[in-house]
């Protein structure tokens, strides 16, 4: 949260749950979940060598460097992501195809 905060990304993207078990939801400009923003969010740091797929599993496996090198890679993608957000150009920051629900509302 403060990293998306220190990006203005706030109104976008949130840490919420408890430790060591927390999901980072995506909403749009209206609250609504966003699977775009996520999914840009998701190509930038598996481009840097972190596969982030919506939550956190914490574990005392995980030294300070890990958590350290993670916080990096999710402040840079929180720069193409704001920069992103900020042009209008979401979908064309994206290489492929955005995520879609798993669940759906039958």
């Amino acid at each position: 949260n403060a990293l998306a905060e220190k990006n203005s990304l706030t109104g976008y993207i949130r840490c919420i749950g408890f430790p060591p078990r927390t999901v980072v939801a995506f909403k749009d400009g209206n609250g609504r979940d966003d699977l775009n923003l996520k999914s840009l969010f998701q190509q930038e740091c598996i481009k840097r060598g972190v596969l982030f797929t919506g939550g956190h599993n914490i574990c005392f496996s995980h030294s300070d460097r890990d958590v350290e090198d993670t916080l990096k890679v999710y402040d840079k993608a929180f720069e193409i992501t704001k920069e992103a957000i900020r042009k209008n150009k979401v979908m064309e920051t994206l290489e492929g195809r955005p995520v879609e629900p798993v669940f759906r509302k039958a």
